[in-house]
């Protein structure tokens, strides 16, 4: 396996794969602009993998692509062993609210919602009461230290604050794999730091793990960190 590897010997079933991934866009002109090349990964059930590179180098592409949010131009990805890359919108849709939970750069809340509305949002196609609703999210934001913010909106909160409101609407399908993008980079040192020992937490939970992040203490604790430069596995 390409990257710097510290997975157990005893971690075998692979929960990610991907083969000969590439993605390509044309922007305005003829010209084909190739955002990520022949890319190759086995990600374990349980790990926790880090994409690094610089600016430009594909990763937040190569997330998308994992995280099912964009389609790869050539190439095939494997989630629990099932070629997906054919897979229609509503069955991709479907894998993203049952089984991923993300975690973005820029929170993406809703401006207008308050923070326990914002992380019970992901449960309203399911189906799922009100009550229960309101119930799971106070559950998770107490988790991330923000039981007495239920009722705040994204603007009467801080963004270390909103950072964790977003974590915990991550987390309320109670997902299996966690993709995060630069989940440090809007927040302060001491809110990085509890987010860090959240992921941490969730990975010993049995949680995989998947970050974009510049952040070098994410690769101190990462069991796989895959370095990208102009668009490949460097």
């Amino acid at each position: 396996m390409e990257g710097v590897n510290r997975v157990a010997g005893c971690i075998n079933e692979i929960m990610i794969k991907t083969e000969g991934l590439c993605k390509s866009y044309h922007c305005h002109t003829r010209h084909e602009v190739r955002a990520i090349q022949d890319i190759n990964l086995h990600i374990p059930k349980n790990s926790f993998v880090v994409l690094s590179g610089p600016s430009g180098s594909g990763k937040t592409t190569l997330l998308n692509i994992i995280g099912t949010l964009d389609r790869p131009t050539n190439g095939k990805i494997f989630t629990y062993g099932e070629d997906i890359t054919s897979f229609s919108d509503i069955a991709l849709s479907r894998l993203r609210r049952e089984k991923i939970g993300f975690i973005f750069q820029y929170f993406h809340l809703i401006p207008r919602l308050s923070s326990w509305e914002n992380v019970s949002y992901p449960l309203i196609p399911s189906g799922t009461s009100l009550k229960n609703r309101l119930e799971m999210a106070k559950v998770l934001l107490e988790k991330v230290g923000l039981g007495d913010r239920l009722d705040h909106t994204p603007e009467e909160l801080s963004g270390g604050q909103q950072q964790r409101v977003a974590i915990a609407r991550a987390l309320v399908n109670n997902p299996e794999i966690i993709i995060a993008d630069e989940p440090t980079s809007n927040i302060d040192d001491e809110t990085s730091k509890d987010v860090l020992a959240l992921l941490q937490e969730l990975k010993t939970s049995g949680v995989t793990i998947i970050v974009v992040t510049h952040d070098t203490c994410f690769e101190k604790i990462a069991d796989v960190v895959y370095k990208m430069k102009n668009g490949r596995i460097a």
